[in-house]
C-alpha cells in the first residue's frame, strides 16, 4: 500500500505557505534539474530573456518565488521552467457537454511525485484554483471567470526547445478568460514536450490542442484527450499507457444516450480509465471534475475519499489517501 498526502492550501499571494512547499519540495526538484547535467539546462540569462519574450507578465511574480526561495542561479532557471529536464506522465480527460457540462480529468502518475497540492490563490488579477506542479504551475487547474484547463502527456519521446507545459498552463489561468484566448495564448508560447490540452470556458467552448516541439498545434473542438497524437499509430508509449482504449472507452461513454452524468464519473474510477498499471509506483493519483457553473472542483480518489471546493468556498486541509 502506498499513502500520499494532499493539501488544499489558500494563500492569495506567495508567501510563508508557498516558501515551506518549496523548502519541503526543493531537494527533489534540484535533483532532477540536473538529472541531465546542469550544462543541458540553458542559463540564467537564456531562461529570462525567452520569460520576457513569451510570458513577461509573469516575470514579478518569477523574480518574487526566487526570492522566496533564495534567490541562487540555479533557482532562478529551475523555476523558469525553460528547457527543462524531460519528464512523462499519462492522463485522460473528456468533457460532459449534456445539460451540465463538466470536465473530468485522471492524472496518472507517479504518486510519491506528485506535489499533491491545490492551491488557491490571486498573484495577479485574477483567482485561481490549481493543482500544482513543478513548485507553481499547473496540471489542471481553473480561474474565477470560469476557465478550465488540463493537461495530457501526447505521447512522443521528442524534445525541443521551449517551457514545461505547466508553467505555460498557469500563464493562461493568470491572463485568459475564454477557451479561444486560451487556444491562442497556447499555439504562441513553444513547449520542449508534446502535450494534449483541453480547455473549457464559463460559456462551454470546449478546444483540445496537440502539441509539439516539431509540428504546429492542432486544433480540434473534441471533447477528450488521452496520450497519443493524430490517427491511429502504434508506439511503446500509447501501448504501455492503453490510450487507444481510454480513448476508445471515452467516446462509447459520451455517445451512449443511457450514460449519465454521474456514470460517466465513476467511469473514471475504474479501468481502463483508472489506471492499475502492474507497477506499483505508477498510476492514477486523482480524479477531479471541474464545474465552471459553480466555480467549483471536486477531487476523488480510492475508498470513496473525496473533497469538493470552490472559490466562493475554500477550505484548507490535509488528506491522507492510500493507493
Amino acid at each position: 500500500m502506498i499513502s500520499k498526502s494532499f493539501s488544499f492550501v489558500e494563500e492569495l499571494f506567495p508567501s510563508q505557505k508557498w516558501q515551506a512547499h518549496y523548502e519541503e519540495s526543493c531537494s527533489a526538484y534540484r535533483k532532477w534539474f540536473l538529472k541531465e547535467g546542469e550544462l543541458n539546462r540553458p542559463n540564467y540569462l537564456q531562461c529570462e530573456r525567452m520569460l520576457r519574450r513569451h510570458m513577461p507578465e509573469l516575470i514579478p511574480i518569477w523574480e518574487h518565488l526566487v526570492n522566496l526561495a533564495g534567490g541562487d542561479d540555479l533557482t532562478a532557471r529551475l523555476l523558469s521552467l525553460y528547457c527543462p529536464t524531460p519528464y512523462v506522465s499519462a492522463c485522460s480527460q473528456a468533457v460532459w457537454t449534456r445539460y451540465s457540462p463538466v470536465l473530468i480529468r485522471n492524472y496518472d502518475y507517479t504518486p510519491s511525485r506528485c506535489e499533491g497540492l491545490i492551491l488557491k490563490s490571486k498573484w495577479h488579477s485574477t483567482q485561481v484554483i490549481a493543482s500544482i506542479d513543478c513548485l507553481w504551475g499547473v496540471l489542471d487547474g481553473m480561474n474565477e471567470h470560469g476557465l478550465i484547463v488540463s493537461l495530457s502527456f501526447g505521447g512522443k519521446n521528442e524534445v525541443g526547445k521551449g517551457f514545461g507545459i505547466p508553467l505555460i498552463l498557469r500563464y493562461i489561468l493568470e491572463f485568459c478568460k475564454t477557451t479561444q484566448e486560451a487556444t491562442d495564448t497556447l499555439c504562441r508560447i513553444p513547449s520542449h514536450m508534446a502535450y494534449n490540452i483541453t480547455f473549457m470556458d464559463a460559456q462551454f467552448h470546449v478546444s483540445t490542442i496537440e502539441i509539439s516541439p516539431s509540428s504546429p498545434p492542432e486544433i480540434s473542438h473534441k471533447p477528450f484527450a488521452v496520450n497519443h497524437q493524430g490517427g491511429f499509430s502504434l508506439n511503446n508509449y500509447a501501448t504501455f499507457s492503453k490510450s487507444y482504449e481510454r480513448e476508445h472507452t471515452l467516446i462509447t461513454q459520451l455517445s451512449d444516450p443511457n450514460t449519465t452524468l454521474e456514470s460517466f464519473i465513476t467511469a473514471f474510477q475504474y479501468a481502463p480509465l483508472w489506471n492499475t498499471n502492474e507497477d506499483p509506483n505508477f498510476g492514477t493519483v486523482y480524479t477531479a471534475i471541474y464545474n465552471p457553473s459553480a466555480k467549483a472542483v471536486e477531487f476523488r480518489w480510492p475508498h470513496q475519499i473525496q473533497c469538493t471546493q470552490s472559490f466562493a468556498r475554500f477550505e484548507p486541509k490535509d488528506m491522507e489517501v492510500h493507493y
